[in-house]
């Protein structure tokens, strides 16, 4: 019986939901809280999730950037249920990682096929994972070992996101990491931008948010350093200031600044514009990943045709889960292949070259035969028979002389 996770905070509404989906054959599993929401998709591996938008602590988008960003829950299809039914409000569901949308009040038809539709994918996929049957006939070589289900969930690495807070005020710097805290990021305080720098070549992190006005290295200059400096120009930076003023705004970005906030913060704008910068970077680091993987399946081809194939080379590609990760396996096994009959051929090379060998062992025993005096004997009748069959003698002669040589 297919397990739903229900997550809607309205009681009213939740029961209902619940009844309709029992009576369907569903087991409903209700929540009404984001956090809650997580913590029990990990516990209990649902089969597809139902997710409310405006929940008490951490609404529906974030809830499910979290269960996508876990390996174990990612799989999880979500189809959003809302009554936010603008194009912003489903793009942030898409970009967030849902699979679907309905808009409230249900469709419950349109629903309920939808519901259909993501758990039969979700069988698909699971039937497409499972190990085949060892063949007990198979001789070739085996094919490249499938990598584990969590780390073909995704092409990049997944984890908790790193936010650096560069404020010199010790409230408001205090202030903002609570808030990006709760929202599950983790966050490093940097207390001037001298302490920003050092922070970013120490350690990765996956968005800056930076004042402007600061002692010592303002933030323009980390700003500048930052984009001057290979390694760190993607670093997504959210520049933050008191200061209204449209050039300094157009500045900072003309700089390479992803965004700008104003003081005081805007909660929810702080949040919507730290996710879309995230939003990016993910995106960005996708694309890096996947030509990083192009350019290793590229090295490898290479290296094939040098007779120099290194599997360890493709590792990370044919743990990848997307079409690129299925051509790596098959190049994998079939470059194998290519590896195994070189050394056969190597092999045989080596044998003829023993042939070889015992042939110059033969040819010396011939050369010690022929030099000896019963072969000298034989050669030189075999010399005088022929001798007299071309002048044709008659039978007596040849029989006088064969005697005269004894």
């Amino acid at each position: 019986m297919p397990h739903v996770l229900l997550v809607e905070d309205e009681q009213v509404n939740r029961e209902m939901f619940r009844r309709r989906l029992e009576r369907k054959g569903y087991t409903v599993l209700p929540a009404d809280t984001g956090l809650g929401a997580v913590a029990l998709a990990r516990r209990e591996r649902p089969d597809v999730i139902l997710m409310d938008l405006g929940l008490p602590d951490i609404d529906g988008w974030e809830a499910t950037r979290r269960l996508k960003a876990d390996p174990v829950t990612a799989p999880v299809p979500i189809i959003v249920l809302s009554a936010h039914a603008t194009f912003d409000a489903k793009d942030k569901a898409f970009a967030a990682g849902c699979q679907d949308f309905e808009t409230k009040p249900v469709n419950w038809d349109a629903l309920f096929r939808k519901l259909d539709e993501w758990l039969a994918k979700g069988r698909e996929a699971a039937a497409a994972h499972a190990e085949p049957e060892p063949d007990p006939g198979a001789t070739l070589l085996p094919d490249s070992p499938a990598p584990p289900k969590a780390e073909r969930a995704d092409t990049c690495a997944v984890g908790p996101k790193r936010i650096l807070v560069v404020e010199d005020n010790d409230a408001n710097r205090i202030m903002l990491c609570r808030r990006l805290g709760a929202r599950g990021f983790q966050t490093v305080e940097a207390a001037n931008g001298r302490e920003a720098l050092d922070a970013v070549r120490r350690a990765p992190f996956d968005l800056v948010l930076c004042d402007i006005m600061m002692p010592e290295v303002d933030g323009y200059e980390v700003l500048r350093q930052l984009k001057a400096d290979p390694a760190l120009r993607d670093l997504p930076v959210i520049m933050v200031s008191a200061l209204d003023e449209t050039a300094e705004v157009v500045r900072c970005i003309e700089m390479g600044a992803e965004d700008y906030l104003h003081k005081p913060y805007d909660p929810v704008l702080l949040h919507a514009r730290v996710n879309a910068c995230l939003d990016k970077k993910r995106l960005r680091d996708q694309e890096v990943a996947y030509l990083q993987a192009v350019a290793a399946l590229t090295r490898a081809a290479e290296l094939v045709e040098r007779g120099e194939f290194d599997p360890e080379l493709l590792a990370p590609v044919v743990a990848r889960g997307d079409d690129l990760g299925q051509l790596a396996r098959v190049f994998d096994r079939m470059a194998r292949e290519v590896q195994a009959r070189e050394q056969r051929h190597r092999d045989d090379v080596r044998h003829l070259t023993q042939i070889e060998f015992d042939a110059a062992e033969v040819a010396r025993e011939v050369a010690r035969v022929t030099a000896s005096a019963a072969f000298e004997k034989a050669a030189r009748l075999a010399a005088v028979a022929r001798a007299r069959r071309q002048g044709e003698p008659s039978p007596t002669t040849e029989t006088v002389l064969l005697h005269k040589l004894k």
